[in-house]
Order: structure tokens, then C-alpha cells, then sequence
């Protein structure tokens, strides 16, 4: 069984966010992601984003995915693991994640869940709802959220 202080499960912005913060204070990460890349849903936002300096305006997405991953990568304390998938996490604090057909049992001391979120349709009556392909009128109105 492999030990670490700290398993993030996500390799999003917020999963490569965290890791930096945990391992720049010393912690052992282990980073784990389902995908061959590190970036999550920023790494297709290719538009420059609006806002303050503070908030990256006028940055791309992809761009700011490349500096994370470039500075997680660079971290001795980071150990990333892509191609992998979190199977569960258990009542004795065993995380279980598959990578190449291979399944491995990890101890962390903490886990944190940064797995994203995913898109919701914007539905309303006269549109054909893109989950469903039948227009939305049909559907209930909890399927879909407006």
C-alpha cells in the first residue's frame, strides 16, 4: 500500500491549485487525474478572460494550464498520476484508483475531492433540450434547469 499526506483526486484548476498550496507548505502530494493531460474544462477555454489582474484577465485558459502544470511538474513534492481513476475511498481511509488496468491502494493522511462540475442545460419550452432529444415541453421541468 502506498502512503501520502495528501491525495488530490482532480487535476482541474482547483486540484492543481491545491496541490501547489499544499506541497509549497511541505506537504507529499499525490495528484490523481482520469485524463492524459492536467487542466481539466480550463484547459479548453481558448478566449481571454475578462476581469481584474488578479483574476487573469485577458489570459487564456490553456495558457494558464500550461504555467500550473509547468509548476507542478517542477514540484519535487508533487507526484502526478494521469491515466488514473479513483474507484472509491473507504471507511479505513484507503483511496482505490485504477491506472492501465492496474488497481493500487493509497493511504493519504487527507483527500481532497476537486473533481469539477459538470454543464447543466439552459432549457426552456420552445428549444430541443441537448441532454434529451425530444423537445424540452415534454420533459419535466426537473430535468432540465433554467
Amino acid at each position: 500500500m502506498k502512503h501520502t499526506e495528501i491525495a488530490i483526486v482532480g487535476g482541474g484548476p482547483a486540484g492543481l491549485a491545491a496541490a501547489l498550496k499544499a506541497a509549497k507548505l511541505g506537504a507529499r502530494v499525490l495528484l490523481i487525474d482520469r485524463n492524459d493531460y492536467l487542466g481539466g474544462q480550463l484547459i479548453k477555454q481558448t478566449h481571454r478572460f475578462f476581469g481584474s489582474k488578479e483574476q487573469r484577465a485577458s489570459e487564456r485558459g490553456i495558457d494558464i494550464v500550461r504555467e500550473l502544470d509547468g509548476e507542478v511538474t517542477a514540484n519535487e513534492n508533487i507526484q502526478v498520476m494521469t491515466e488514473a481513476t479513483a474507484l472509491g475511498y473507504y471507511e479505513d481511509g484507503v483511496l482505490l484508483v485504477e491506472q492501465h488496468n492496474k488497481i493500487s491502494a493509497i493511504k493519504p493522511n487527507r483527500l481532497i475531492i476537486a473533481t469539477g462540475g459538470a454543464k447543466r442545460p439552459c432549457c426552456f419550452p420552445t428549444m430541443t433540450c441537448p441532454a434529451f432529444t425530444e423537445p424540452a415541453r415534454y420533459k419535466p421541468w426537473s430535468m432540465c434547469s433554467a
